[in-house]
């Protein structure tokens, strides 16, 4: 028994999440490092407006494979895809454009009013959750595809989950 190794076992986080979290991340950077590095090598003889666009695709395409399994990665990798690496700068803007186009902005977004839509007790209370639904489908991709509304809100609690582990990690690259 004395000359016998002592077998190493694999310690996970009893939280789920950090686990998912480490993943993401793991997933993310091995695809978005080697990406960045090739249009680094390649910035020289590239616009720089098409430098945007190519680092906007890998940036989306890092989370499409990070996050394979939910409806709104397979609607936003069909995007990707359909638009290639030139139409990019259409696919990326998507987040801007959903916004504009549900018409939110600003001023719409307060919490004051957030909170009296919210807190509104009327006959029109059931039209107004549809009216937040609607929009909220909109900014989800592949969100208008959707017709359980329960598979909906699911979704777009992986993709804001999913979103705020890119920032994060996005925000680390751009410190170093």
């Amino acid at each position: 028994m004395e000359g016998q190794k002592a077998k190493r076992k694999r310690v996970y986080s009893v939280e789920p999440s950090k686990v998912v979290q480490a993943k993401f991340t793991r997933n993310y950077m091995n695809y978005l490092a080697p990406a960045l590095k090739k249009i680094k090598e390649r910035r020289n003889s590239m616009e720089d407006k098409k430098v945007e666009n190519v680092v906007k695709y890998e940036v989306d395409m890092a989370m499409v494979i990070s996050s394979q399994g939910f409806a709104w990665s397979n609607a936003l990798k069909s995007k990707l895809q359909k638009n290639g690496d030139e139409g990019s700068s259409r696919v990326n803007n998507f987040h801007q454009n959903q916004m504009s186009q549900v018409g939110f902005s600003k001023q719409d977004c307060s919490k004051s009013e957030s909170n009296e839509i919210l807190v509104e007790e009327n006959d029109e209370d059931g039209e107004i959750v549809d009216e937040q639904l609607r929009c909220l489908r909109k900014l989800l991709p592949g969100g208008e595809e959707m017709v359980c509304d329960d598979e909906m809100v699911s979704e777009l609690e992986s993709y804001v989950s999913c979103l705020q582990m890119q920032v994060n990690i996005l925000k680390c690259l751009t410190d170093h």
